[in-house]
């Protein structure tokens, strides 16, 4: 049986999803409601992200595969590191408490907004200009979160490797960090053909975008495709 989660709370709205056995009442899989979970891409909704949501809201899992090969957990020492800088603490820890949640109740769960918001440090308030309202914009304008409608959030099981854009919003110590993390990642021999490859196109005057997508092509990592082409190059 999952552990109970401090943080949701099953409301007393109709129709109600299936009673959580034992003492975990307060945690409530959303399965038996019939609802879909999204699993790579959600349906488009006209729900702007800048809406303020309800106290209580539904959450559900939007997986990615190609997320879940090269990507992060948010709950990993990679999104701790890296991430924090551009996602900010309350963001991350939002993340972390909803995947674990999601690790729980695969199908969803309902989360009281204002109780979350405690846990978390932010205040009573969920209003429009919260300080919650704010840290789950700023998950969906990184694309750690999606607003399918106005009670319900679709939240990134993994996240991807940053790229070159955000890691310069980083400091020059975390930049450097972030490189040599990746080249840990990345097979010897693949890494010296990718490397190879693209000092080819680059001598030839490919440009680095055109460089990184053809590696991608012939089978890389996206994480691998721009190590290469940053070694290839000097960047």
């Amino acid at each position: 049986m999952p552990g109970q989660l401090d943080f949701a709370r099953q409301t007393t709205d109709s129709p109600q999803p299936a009673e959580p056995s034992g003492s975990d009442r307060r945690h409530a899989d959303l399965g038996s409601s019939g609802r879909p979970t999204p699993t790579a891409s959600p349906s488009p909704s006209p729900t702007p992200a800048n809406t303020a949501l309800p106290s209580i809201i539904e959450v559900v899992s939007w997986s990615d595969p190609s997320f879940a090969v090269d990507g992060h957990d948010p709950r990993s020492s990679y999104v701790e590191r890296y991430w924090l800088g551009l996602l900010g603490p309350s963001t991350v820890w939002m993340l972390r408490r909803f995947a674990r949640g999601l690790e729980e109740c695969p199908s969803g769960f309902r989360v009281d907004l204002v109780e979350t918001s405690r846990a978390l440090g932010l205040g009573d308030s969920v209003g429009r200009n919260s300080s919650m309202q704010r840290t789950i914009l700023r998950m969906c304008q990184f694309g750690g979160a999606y607003r399918m409608s106005t009670q319900r959030l679709a939240v990134r099981s993994h996240l991807p490797t940053l790229n070159r854009r955000q890691l310069r919003r980083l400091p020059d110590a975390l930049q450097r960090s972030h490189e040599v993390y990746v080249a840990s990642q990345m097979d010897p021999s693949a890494l010296r053909l990718a490397i190879a490859a693209a000092s080819g196109m680059w001598s030839a005057g490919e440009p680095l975008a055109d460089i990184e997508r053809a590696l991608v092509g012939w089978g890389h990592s996206t994480a691998a495709a721009r190590e290469a082409a940053r070694l290839a190059v000097g960047y």
